[in-house]
């Protein structure tokens, strides 16, 4: 009597994103080896990531790099949107630059970091002072008192109700007098001189921000917290600002990479990865835990490549991950924030895919709006395709053993199959290896809409028997015989793609 196929099941596959630290060894399925073009959905399943749409209408003129993407806040609750690019900056996502509001500024370089300022847009660059725009055009701040600060790489914030600025030797951070960013030597201006803060040994500013009524200073090698004794309405009120906490041996590489996490939490990049401050705060004898630990490596690497002001990153509630785009290295890596989990080591890690898309800017509207910078455009993310072209879709899985009971025997693979989600028509290719060897056999399966027929290729139309309309049994035959197994499915989508269960049909041979 012929032997009986064992069923072996792996519920949502790919569900805690990359395990690039541990590819090359023996992993449970929930971790992936590949996930281009990936993210979790809200079932946590490894899904094709939306599509973008080409907003701008108009290109800029010789196409060159939109730098930065920013939406100005006005005090009567409408928006405007701020484009700038290497010799320009527009208040258009169709026609940046027939709409350019640049004014007399210097704009060769278009690497403006902006701020919402007291119903006014601020922008901070390299080695210029402030520029400020209410509407009309830009132009460079004039003091009414004192000097303002020329920025160091941009540094600058805008908060508690004044204008703070990393001045030129990238100790001195000037902060403005009270809703005046003329006003940097009157009453309620001045400055922290952070060469006297600095514990172990000196450091340099790389970035500022505003988090839970404190203001944060980082360094490369530090992180400094200050808040107001004595408190305030404003929340902080620099006469009153003393030295509550300082974390060493982690800093931040690049103030493009700090995102606030709703009021919880900044997520932003330090040279051990992907950091959160909650996380460092909690565990000081620990700086070096970073949330990208399953994929730090690869990511440092493509980081480390990078011009770190050229980095570009965005955090969306609505979509709830965290986006670091690598524009030379071609790659963004996608953290996603809404399904971390704490691993066996007690360690918190953001489940991780990457994406094939590397926007030179990143701007997260207030309708929850993505928008993504490109040669001379601005795009739209959210739509079903690439501006009209495919999504390639890539999973592979980490080395299988099929459970331990299974893990010292033989298996001889006979059948792959897979509830895949899909709305659209698609080519599935399959893919299959054994024991540790490159050798992939593949085999193909068209998968037809599913709203074209009552009877289709998937089953009796799973979907339509069990209240999920677009779920569909694929399986294929497949021969091999291995210890291990990986699997791998790639296709080219438009629409809804996800992955939601593989089950691999072998018989089971003798001890390994």
């Amino acid at each position: 009597m012929s032997q009986q196929l064992l069923p072996v099941d792996a519920v949502t596959p790919g569900s805690r994103g990359l395990n690039l630290q541990q590819k090359g060894t023996i992993l449970s399925p929930n971790w992936a080896i590949n996930a281009k073009n990936c993210i979790l959905d809200d079932a946590r399943r490894l899904a094709a990531r939306k599509g973008y749409s080409v907003t701008t209408t108009t290109d800029i003129t010789a196409t060159p790099a939109v730098e930065n993407i920013f939406e100005y806040l006005l005090g009567d609750g409408t928006v405007e949107p701020i484009v700038s690019w290497d010799g320009g900056i527009g208040n258009s996502l169709s026609d940046p630059e027939g709409n350019d509001v640049s004014g007399a500024v210097t704009d060769a370089d278009g690497r403006w970091f902006f701020q919402n300022h007291n119903d006014k847009c601020i922008g901070f660059q390299d080695g210029q002072k402030p520029i400020v725009y209410t509407g009309s055009t830009f132009a460079t701040v004039v003091e009414s008192s004192g000097t303002a600060p020329t920025s160091v790489n941009g540094i600058g914030l805008c908060a508690y109700g004044r204008v703070w600025a990393l001045d030129t030797d990238g100790q001195t951070i000037k902060y403005s007098a009270l809703l005046d960013e003329t006003d940097w030597g009157g009453a309620g201006a001045g400055s922290i001189d952070m060469s006297n803060i600095w514990t172990e040994g000196m450091d340099e500013v790389t970035g500022i921000a505003a988090f839970n009524g404190s203001f944060i200073v980082f360094g490369k090698n530090h992180i400094v917290i200050w808040e107001d004794d004595l408190g305030s309405q404003l929340g902080v009120d620099p006469d009153n600002l003393i030295v509550v906490d300082i974390v060493t041996g982690t800093g931040c590489t690049s103030h493009w990479t700090i995102q606030p996490i709703g009021e919880t939490d900044i997520v932003y990049l330090s040279r051990n990865g992907l950091q959160s401050l909650g996380r460092v705060i909690q565990e000081k004898s620990n700086p070096i835990s970073n949330v990208s630990k399953y994929v730090r490596d690869d990511f440092l690497t493509d980081i480390e490549l990078e011009d770190p002001l050229d980095l570009r990153t965005a955090y969306s509630p609505e979509e709830g991950f965290y986006l670091i785009s690598c524009p030379t290295q071609l790659i963004t890596y996608v953290f996603d924030v809404r399904n971390k989990f704490r691993d066996e080591e007690g360690d918190i890690a953001f489940p991780c895919t990457t994406w094939d898309l590397s926007p030179t800017a990143l701007e997260i509207r207030q309708d929850g709006t993505i928008l993504l910078g490109a040669a001379g455009q601005v795009w739209t993310y959210g739509a079903d395709a690439d501006d009209g072209n495919l999504i390639r879709y890539e999973y592979s899985s980490p080395w299988l053993d099929l459970g331990e009971d299974l893990g010292n025997r033989l298996k001889m693979l006979k059948r792959i199959g897979s509830i895949l989600f899909v709305r659209n028509n698609a080519g599935v290719e399959f893919k299959y290896a054994t024991d540790f060897r490159e050798n992939d056999k593949s085999i193909s399966k068209v998968i037809v809409d599913p709203s074209a027929s009552e009877w289709n290729i998937a089953e009796w139309a799973l979907g339509e028997w069990s209240g999920g309309l677009f779920l569909q049994i694929i399986k294929v035959p497949a021969r091999d015989t291995g210890q291990y197994f990986r699997i791998k499915i790639e296709t080219s989508v438009t629409g809804q793609f996800a992955l939601q269960q593989l089950e691999l049909f072998a018989k089971i041979g003798r001890i390994a």
